[in-house]
């Protein structure tokens, strides 16, 4: 019998968004078949989901600084050594300038994953030397391969592949028929680019031809500018008694389920989670026609694309689909299908042995 890969999975983010996120699941999803340590920043989202559930080892490293880190060199390299941690898949980019010296003469398989879009170039004599330690670079998309192969330094040793995410998409994705309003959802971080404003200002058109609509916009409102933004927005929009906040919320399939239209009018996604799940739920996807979003259509979905930033054609499309509504989602009806298998955990899980060393 083969030996289990032993992998350290590494995310040093403060955030709680997509990517960490995606750090603790895919540290669950290897877990089964290899021998798995996650290590995260002190007291960080991940830290505190990981030490409430207790499902994973984990190793939290406290550190002040994202540019250079004597900590956090030290620390990852006791670890790696301790339990000869082989196989590295890092979720990041700034920590990697400490890292390249945590790996330092130690023979670990580094793979970076890559979920977003970057703009600028690392082709520095610095980067090459820092990125030198990259086994593997993985895109989350074909999108996100080209930028990848865009982005990073020219020449080294490193190959590139797609290792599309799996989810956890049970049951028939289609929700049953719901009386009342019709339902809109938007999931994401509240922040500049993700959408929630266009999504507010699209349903303009819905509020003037007298149509009951509900939005729902799915995220944590904070005390920055775009959340003051946004609140503002929905404030003075005219028919914020159909726009509802809930905040964070854990069961976002409950709201999809209960949802008839994805509106998300994204200025760029990697391969946005969210958009995955409400593909698989039946709900029919509009979207501007950016980053990823065509990949989906290429890929059989039935999905609405807008041309990118065109707030009169977004508006427009979501009239055009809520006036053909049963039509429109029995055209999305195969979506889910389709979801389950592209986005099954065992293909993922096999991508991801497909790298490791024993």
């Amino acid at each position: 019998m083969a030996a289990r890969p032993r992998v350290a999975v590494m995310c040093f983010s403060d955030n709680n968004g997509g990517m960490e996120l995606d750090t603790i699941k895919l540290a669950r999803l290897l877990d089964d078949s290899c021998e798995v340590t996650l290590l995260c920043k002190q007291d960080s989202f991940i830290h505190k989901r990981m030490a409430e559930a207790g499902d994973i080892d984990h190793v939290a490293v406290r550190f002040s600084s994202r540019t250079f880190s004597p900590a956090m060199l030290f620390k990852v390299r006791r670890v790696l050594k301790q339990k000869q941690l082989n196989n590295v898949v890092f979720f990041g980019a700034s920590e990697l300038k400490t890292l390249y010296f945590s790996f330092l003469g130690l023979d670990v398989n580094v793979a970076v994953r890559h979920g977003t879009t970057k703009s600028h170039r690392k082709h520095g004599p610095l980067h090459r030397l820092i990125y030198s330690c990259v086994g593997h670079h993985v895109a989350l998309s074909k999108h996100l391969l080209r930028n990848v192969q865009y982005i990073m330094p020219p020449g080294g040793r490193a190959d590139y592949r797609i290792i599309y995410p799996s989810f956890d998409l049970h049951g028939s994705g289609q929700q049953s028929a719901i009386d009342g309003p019709v339902r809109l959802v938007h999931v994401g971080r509240m922040a500049e680019g993700k959408g929630q404003v266009d999504a507010v200002r699209a349903c303009a058109q819905l509020f003037q031809d007298g149509i009951d609509f509900r939005l729902d916009l799915l995220g944590a409102l904070g005390d920055d500018d775009y959340s003051r933004t946004l609140k503002r927005e929905v404030e003075s929009c005219g028919y914020s008694e159909n726009i509802v906040l809930p905040g964070f919320v854990d069961d976002t399939p409950a709201f999809l389920r209960e949802s008839d239209i994805f509106l998300f009018p994204s200025a760029g996604e990697g391969m946005p989670n969210a958009y995955i799940e409400a593909l698989h739920h039946g709900l029919v996807c509009i979207s501007y026609d950016n980053t990823v979003f065509p990949e989906f259509q290429e890929m059989g979905f039935y999905v609405r694309l807008v041309k990118d930033g065109n707030l009169q054609a977004l508006s427009e499309t979501l009239f055009d689909v809520v006036k053909s509504l049963d039509g429109e989602k029995q055209r999305a009806a195969g979506n889910a299908a389709l979801a389950s298998q592209y986005f099954q955990a065992g293909r993922e899980l096999a991508d991801w042995h497909a790298l490791f060393i024993s």
